[in-house]
């Protein structure tokens, strides 16, 4: 029923009716009316529940990969996250202004990954920077860096350079650097590795900033598991005074006891059984939250600039009796009605001027980098999880039979029959109907894999790419070891799971909290549906989950060219996909004793980022 639920939702709204009209009944029907209804809402929806202020309040941003202009499409869900770092910087200014006339704590937390994702950060070194220094125009209370900060050591040695323009805020606990300093190589900390200070309301706070016990970083970085910095002397000696509360920010997820956070949990309960942790982590990129005891919270707010976590918790009583806090936390949707709604502002008095001029650098970098220019016009959405492979609505369908063979080519080997044969992991975003730009590109890969070939028969060609997918990914399998494989698997795994939980409550007779919303109040907007493991309803508006297909694969291939299958082709891998071609190869053809010395160059200056502009230009 889930399968046809989804084959029908997905469908173009005329099939719709009829695939509804043959095959459903008045549940699918009524949910189908409901889907089909969202693909052109007229308003964002705006908030209905205040937010729940008490003695601390943390707002906490992570995985940010430099969408610092938002999202700019109108495809649902994207309008829900339409608000630009300039926008964020104008509510952040404003609810600090709100904190103070409640008398209350307001603080600003990040948790890393600022590289790696939109045409701000992914066109060059210079260009990852120039964001960094826009993003550093809002003052943050703590923050700290993320695996992406870490994959060059320019990167990670820009971020030594200039942590200093943090005033102590910036943290790097467990991540140190090699430099020369007064003519001596040493390691030390990339940022600060601990703050103490006071708030505005006079409250002590100690913070730390936390990585996961990355391994795939450059050379000259050193990454020590949380673990073992929990037992370091100087992590002792740094907690060993009660503040008010502890802020823990970092960029590992935060569920279960399992989490890296947990022992570093721990090491402060030990010394501290009732004062307040307060935790905030990412990397996973999904809405999520836990509470590892009555006095402590960790929350994960998402990705790409798309929610904004307000978390708030009551202070003990100077004579404290134990008791728990009254935590609570609430994921805001990205957008200028949210930030006006919960600051109580309108047009006329929302922008500040530290607002404007954030989004006026945007504007004038995305200029600069000529990100923003259009090689052509979409003529429709192509979704990366809504549709299965093979659907000519996906990303990797198009891709793999449209995009590929039009611009991956070797002008010395034109007329040499050829197949592509990549990983499907190399796309990490949707492609939307309408103007495509370079920024757009860098959005759906920014990766610079570039493209090999070597000679075999059209036959194992073919058969490789099946062995492939049977044996899966190497380099994206579910392990917490490797950190892209990681988020991959969790994120996606969480969207599943939200459309599960809906398909299962509204046309299986379930008893989810949405199908009892009331009508007045029913979502009528594609969204995140957060299940997370803390009390409450965590999200500020309500939606109906994005449809997810599980029917996806690991690779990908071009169409094979109509040949005899003995005859000897070109055959084109990604450089990414090498490890596990060559794997699928020793598998099948092990006397063949295929390796990377069988390869050379294929279209030489062509990677995967720069594949869609081109084909955009022709096509688009």
């Amino acid at each position: 029923m889930a399968r046809l639920l989804l084959t029908v939702l997905l469908a173009a709204p005329s099939a719709l009716a009829l695939a509804v009209g043959k095959e459903g009944g008045a549940a699918e029907r009524a949910l189908a009316e409901d889907v089909l209804a969202l693909r052109n809402p007229s308003e964002l929806p705006v908030p209905h529940r205040p937010l729940e202020w008490s003695d601390v309040n943390i707002i906490s941003t992570s995985d940010t990969h430099g969408w610092l202009r938002g999202h700019q499409h109108d495809t649902w869900p994207e309008p829900n996250y339409s608000g630009d770092w300039g926008t964020f910087a104008s509510f952040a200014t404003h609810m600090r202004a709100q904190a103070d006339a409640r008398g209350v704590d307001l603080l600003l937390v990040d948790a890393g990954d600022h590289h790696d994702g939109s045409g701000l950060v992914s066109t060059s070194r210079e260009s990852a920077e120039a964001a960094d220094g826009i993003f550093g125009l809002l003052h943050y209370d703590v923050l700290t860096l993320g695996n992406h900060e870490l994959y060059q050591y320019s990167s990670a040695k820009w971020l030594y350079d200039n942590h200093k323009r943090w005033n102590g805020r910036y943290l790097t606990s467990n991540v140190n650097i090699t430099v020369e300093e007064h003519g001596e190589v040493v390691s030390v900390p990339i940022s600060d590795r601990v703050a103490k200070f006071e708030t505005k309301q006079g409250n002590s706070v100690t913070a730390f900033g936390v990585l996961f016990n990355f391994k795939a970083h450059d050379r000259n970085i050193t990454v020590q598991a949380p673990v073992k910095m929990a037992q370091e002397a100087w992590f002792q000696e740094a907690i060993a005074d009660a503040p008010d509360y502890f802020v823990l920010v970092g960029h590992m997820p935060g569920r279960g006891l399992t989490s890296e956070w947990y022992p570093v949990y721990q090491a402060i309960r030990k010394v501290h059984p009732l004062v307040p942790i307060f935790v905030f982590g990412g990397h996973t990129h999904v809405r999520d939250c836990v509470q590892y005891d009555d006095r402590s919270i960790a929350v994960v707010p998402g990705c790409y600039l798309e929610t904004i976590a307000f978390t708030s918790s009551n202070l003990p009583p100077a004579e404290d009796d134990g008791r728990a806090l009254e935590i609570s936390r609430r994921y805001l949707d990205a957008n200028p009605v949210t930030y006006k709604w919960h600051t109580g502002t309108t047009d006329d008095d929302f922008d500040t001027q530290l607002g404007l001029n954030i989004s006026q650098s945007l504007d004038n970098l995305a200029h600069e980098l000529k990100i923003t220019r259009p090689f052509g016009v979409v003529p429709h959405d192509y979704f990366l999880h809504r549709h299965p492979y093979g659907h000519p609505r996906s990303v990797l369908t198009v891709f793999a039979e449209k995009v590929i063979p039009e611009v991956v080519c070797d002008r010395e080997r034109h007329g040499h029959p050829r197949v592509v044969i990549g990983n499907a992991g190399s796309l990490r975003f949707d492609v939307f109907a309408g103007p495509f730009d370079r920024n757009d590109e860098l959005t759906v890969s920014p990766f610079n894999t570039e493209f090999l070939y070597t000679r075999l028969p059209a036959g194992l060609a073919g058969n490789i790419t099946v062995e492939m997918n049977r044996a899966g990914a190497s380099k994206f399998a579910p392990s917490v070891d490797d950190d892209e494989a990681y988020v991959r698997h969790v994120y996606n795994e969480w969207l599943a799971s939200q459309w599960d939980r809906y398909v299962q409550s509204n046309l299986l007779g379930g008893s989810d909290e949405l199908s009892m919303t009331s009508d007045a109040k029913k979502p009528r907007t594609l969204g995140y549906v957060t299940h997370d493991a803390c009390k409450g309803r965590g999200d500020d508006i309500e939606h109906i989950p994005v449809p997810y297909s599980p029917d996806q694969v690991d690779f990908i291939r071009s169409p094979m060219p109509d040949v005899d299958p003995e005859e000897v082709i070109d055959v084109v891998v990604m450089d990414f996909a090498m490890e596990d071609f060559l794997t699928a190869a020793s598998v099948l053809a092990p006397e063949r004793k295929v390796s990377t010395d069988d390869f050379k160059t294929y279209a030489e200056g062509t990677t995967i980022n720069d594949v869609f502009g081109l084909y955009a230009r022709k096509q688009w």
